[in-house]
C-alpha cells in the first residue's frame, strides 16, 4: 500500500525526500513508511512549522490523497507533522475478494 501512495503522490507533482538536495528540510520531497503492526502508513516531508502552518506541497499532497480516497490524519512528532494515510475503504474490499476469487 505504500507504494501505491508513492506512486500517486508522484504522478500528481510530488517527488521523492532527497537528503543531499533538501539538507534535511523536506523541501517538497516526501517519504512513504509502511505502517507497523497494521498501522496506517504516514507520509511525511517538511519542517516543524511554528507558526502551524502546512507548506503547500504538503497542503497539496493531503489534497490528492483526499481526493483519491484516502482518509488523512495530521500526527505531530517532534520534527513536524506527519500524515496517517488510510486507504478508501472499498479498495480494501475490492482486494479482498480478488483474493477470495483466485484462492
Amino acid at each position: 500500500m505504500a507504494e501505491g501512495i508513492r506512486t500517486l503522490l508522484r504522478r500528481h507533482g510530488g517527488r521523492d525526500y532527497d537528503a543531499f538536495r533538501e539538507e534535511g528540510h523536506y523541501d517538497g520531497g516526501f517519504v512513504v513508511e509502511p505502517g507497523r503492526n497494521g498501522a496506517p502508513p504516514h507520509v511525511g516531508g517538511f519542517h516543524e512549522d511554528p507558526s502551524r502552518v502546512w507548506p503547500e506541497k504538503m497542503r497539496q499532497h493531503a489534497e490528492t490523497l483526499t481526493t483519491h480516497g484516502y482518509q488523512v490524519k495530521v500526527l505531530e512528532y517532534f520534527d513536524g507533522e506527519i500524515l496517517e494515510v488510510t486507504p478508501p475503504a472499498s479498495r480494501l474490499r475490492g482486494q479482498w475478494l480478488r483474493r477470495l476469487l483466485r484462492g
